[in-house]
């Protein structure tokens, strides 16, 4: 028998549909969950019991968004280093000269490092350890700034980088932004200086031509690098 049709349609059975809205919070509360726990316990210590513990959620939940662990990792990694990239390269590009470029990537990796907080101690301690996402987002960071600063350097008529000298630099850089926020001095404007100073000197060494090379006292003038 049919229902008159004055009476209100019976609402479907079961659970309402979530809206897009409702599904994407769920997911960003998965993914900020699973960086809490990378950044506590390390890739390798990630499991879904603590991303559940860490969210609030139900193992029912977790699965109607991700298989597994990893793909929460992974995609927090993305998002990491997206940004990473996109602060960097952004900034060098805003940069009129060759060493205002690198000053602008240092102060962007800076900024991205404090954006990171605590997850910046778990992607250091991994980015070199071929079993972790870490390593592979790192290479593609890697990869980012080869490409930069080598269309930087044919833009002033100058030869590509030789590979081994961008990834000496970007690893020097690596170590001294982790040593500025989670060093002895902590992150201060002191720290930074002396920060500042030696990532300034490692681009002059190892990314500087001939110009910069033979105007080396000048340089450090200008950008206030003490050589006494």
């Amino acid at each position: 028998m049919s229902e008159p049709d004055n009476v209100a349609p019976r609402p479907p059975r079961g659970r309402p549909r979530r809206t897009a809205e409702q599904t994407e919070l769920t997911r960003q509360l998965i993914q900020q969950a699973g960086r809490q726990v990378m950044a506590e316990h390390g890739y390798h210590g990630v499991s879904v019991e603590l991303i559940l513990r860490n969210a609030g959620l139900s193992r029912a939940t977790f699965y109607r968004y991700f298989n597994n662990a990893q793909e929460v990792i992974e995609l927090v990694l993305q998002d990491v280093n997206d940004r990473l990239i996109e602060g960097v390269l952004t900034a060098i590009r805003q940069a009129p000269s060759p060493m205002q470029k690198v000053e602008a990537g240092l102060l962007a990796w800076r900024r991205w490092g404090e954006e990171t907080g605590p997850l910046l101690s778990a992607i250091f301690a991994e980015m070199h350890d071929v079993h972790s996402p870490a390593h592979g987002h790192r290479q593609r960071v890697l990869a980012a700034v080869q490409t930069e600063l080598n269309a930087a350097a044919v833009a002033l008529g100058r030869r590509p980088f030789d590979p081994l000298q961008v990834e000496a630099f970007v690893i020097g850089v690596e170590y001294l932004g982790y040593r500025f926020h989670f060093g002895p001095e902590g992150p201060t404007d002191g720290a930074w200086a002396r920060t500042r100073q030696a990532m300034l000197r490692m681009a002059i060494g190892l990314l500087g031509g001939a110009l910069e090379w033979g105007n080396a006292r000048q340089l450090a003038e200008v950008l206030e690098i003490p050589l006494d």
